[in-house]
């Protein structure tokens, strides 16, 4: 008997003719917990793995939203990077911090940029090890690093939902927050690009406009429709002087009345997927095509 391994499954043959699928074991894949702005794409890309792959190890649909803080199987491949400072789903802590105001930190050391302000008693749960620092997840999703010595075992105090005040580091207070959500949105938009084009596509296995927009909001809980004429009746009107990142942008292409759709994303870019050949990309709304096009824009956040 021979046994012929692939990718997330393997397979047992006899005598040429196959007996049964087996899931690979548990030593080959490892946790990982959805963080604010992950998408299916990304968390592939980062882990060098395929959409379909993660998929069907954790038996959900490719075009699936991934809920933030939900715990998802990633498959070890030979070309999975090292993550040894990962923390198994097992041994996974909830934690709290010891100290009153410690900085949330993008990663692991003084010199990468602060997210937030943490109180003491703040609760999160412990996902990474990397020297002397400690990636954790607070309640809401946000995800980010702290200095190791500042944190303790068990719960704190102070519980972060989508609701909880937060302090930036500049030492203003604010509830989250239309900026943040536009940040995040923005980043999952950017993180599809190169996804190919696809008539009636929404995923990431492949969009066309009005899927792709469709997609992206969804993850932030704002449901569109999957037409662009249809998305260009939603929200309010914005004028090319006062277009925010997130907005909706829409031109007059192939056909008379709004036929494209896109996301703006500032500096007059925006991201949109295009069936010229090039999937999801960023241009500009003052090149030669677009400029000529372009029909006006909906805010929906």
């Amino acid at each position: 008997m021979t046994r012929t391994r692939l990718c997330g499954i393997a397979m047992l043959t006899f005598a040429g003719a196959l007996i049964l699928p087996l899931f690979c074991n548990a030593a080959d894949s490892i946790s990982y917990t959805v963080c604010k702005g992950d998408t299916l794409w990304s968390i592939a890309s980062r882990y060098k793995t395929t959409v379909k792959d993660i998929s069907q190890l954790n038996g959900f649909s490719s075009e699936a939203v991934l809920a933030v803080g939900k715990t998802i199987k990633i498959p070890v491949t030979s070309n999975t990077p090292d993550r040894s400072g990962d923390v198994s789903r097992e041994s996974r802590a909830v934690v709290h911090i010891n100290t009153a105001d410690v900085c949330l930190r993008s990663g692991p050391g003084t010199n990468h940029s602060k997210i937030a302000v943490l109180p003491e008693g703040a609760t999160g749960k412990m996902l990474a090890k990397q020297g002397s620092w400690t990636k954790i997840a607070l309640g809401d999703g946000t995800c980010g690093y702290v200095y190791s010595p500042l944190i303790a075992a068990g719960p704190g105090n102070v519980e972060y939902d989508q609701n909880s005040p937060v302090q930036r580091c500049d030492g203003a207070q604010t509830t989250p927050t239309s900026d943040k959500v536009q940040s995040d949105l923005i980043d999952t938009a950017l993180s599809c690009r190169g996804a190919r084009y696809v008539r009636g596509g929404t995923s990431r296995g492949g969009f066309d406009c009005s899927g792709f927009t469709r997609y992206v909001f969804a993850k932030y809980g704002i449901s569109l429709p999957h037409s662009s004429a249809a998305q260009a009746k939603l929200g309010t009107p914005v004028s090319r002087d006062n277009l925010q990142a997130g907005d909706l942008v829409f031109f007059e292409t192939y056909r008379r009345g709004i036929s494209h759709v896109g996301i703006y994303i500032g500096d007059s870019k925006f991201v949109h997927a295009e069936s010229r050949g090039r999937g999801v990309n960023v241009d500009s709304l003052n090149s030669a095509y677009y400029a000529s096009r372009y029909r006006g824009a909906r805010r929906v956040r």
